[in-house]
């Protein structure tokens, strides 16, 4: 691997480590990077030279802060696909690039990327077992971190909701959930009319089509590997604004009053608003599993919390046919 390759593989990879919220320090060779997190230890290797990896597989590096000695994963970044090693987690170009994405995506959302490197080394392993000869289950693959609905509703009964003999994607689709509180009265000619209300639902990020969504139902956790995460269109601010229009409307008041004059009865109308300082809205990014099932040309979309086929996208890059 050429000097000026390895450099550019040590920043990306650091900036993995980090979205992965791991302390990473550049380290001098044959190493490049040491990372500490709050569950394990890393050093990390970018090369392709058989001699260097033989070396780097072999060998145990060992962490001691104060009392505590940690026995570090190893993690190595090689281009070559005939490398082969025994005692250390190897990435290659597929996973360098698939953690590159989340990571850039990990830093919009502002999670914390999830990295999965299957089961402990042998090296660290074998430090388990002495410490406690119970069995190690191994973590599955799991895709970012995001508050969203569950997936209720598997791939292969999509595709029977759908009708359709073809090939299922899941999508997360953002929604902005919301939840509003207006307060405030009006008082005219001795009538009192209040503006107290309040409301919940959410508004697709996408198109800006509103549904229900029940905040007791939405999980905070890492989403189904392998699932594409939709980046929202509409943002916070014009959402919010549009929000609190439709709540001076919906409480907006025409009030009738009746008045006598000499030998005269008048009436007068008048339209009462709310203040608009007076609404507060809370906003959070939710979202909601739907499954895109193809057959040929035709696609149709199921919502894969509810199980209900969508009568229209839920983003706007999708013709149902």
């Amino acid at each position: 691997m050429e000097s000026g390759t390895r450099e550019k593989a040590r920043n990306v990879l650091k900036r993995i480590l980090i979205a992965a919220s791991y302390d990473v320090e550049e380290v001098g060779d044959p190493l490049d990077l040491s990372a500490i997190g709050s569950e394990d230890t890393l050093v990390v290797l970018c090369s392709d030279d058989p001699e260097t990896i033989e070396n780097f597989d072999s060998m145990t590096y060992r962490l001691r802060t104060g009392d505590d000695n940690r026995v570090c994963r190893k993690l190595l970044f090689a281009l070559d696909p005939a490398v082969q090693t025994e005692d250390c987690i190897r990435w290659g170009s597929d996973e360098f690039a698939r953690y590159a994405g989340r990571a850039a995506l990990a830093d919009v959302l502002g999670q914390s990327l999830v990295l999965d490197f299957g089961c402990p080394a042998p090296a660290l392993r074998r430090e388990q077992e002495k410490a406690a000869p119970a069995a190690v289950e191994e973590e599955t693959e799991a895709g970012p971190e995001l508050p969203h609905l569950p997936v209720m509703v598997a791939e292969k009964r999509a595709c029977g909701i759908a009708g359709l003999h073809g090939s299922a994607k899941c999508r997360f689709i953002p929604y902005w959930s919301y939840h509003y509180v207006s307060t405030g009265e009006r008082e005219v000619k001795d009538r009192l009319v209040s503006f107290d209300a309040e409301g919940a639902g959410a508004v697709n990020a996408i198109n800006g089509i509103k549904m229900e969504i029940d905040p007791g139902t939405v999980e905070r956790g890492p989403v189904p590997f392998g699932s594409e995460i939709v980046p929202s269109r509409l943002v916070r601010e014009d959402v919010e604004e549009q929000l609190v229009r439709d709540v001076v409307e919906r409480l907006t008041q025409r009030v009738r009053f009746r008045f006598e004059k000499g030998d005269a009865i008048f009436y007068e109308e008048k339209t009462l608003k709310p203040d608009r300082s007076n609404i507060k809205v809370d906003l959070e990014t939710v979202y909601v599993p739907v499954w895109q099932v193809r057959g040929g040309s035709k696609i149709v979309e199921v919502n894969g919390f509810t199980g209900e086929v969508l009568s229209m996208p839920m983003d706007e890059g999708v013709e149902l046919l």
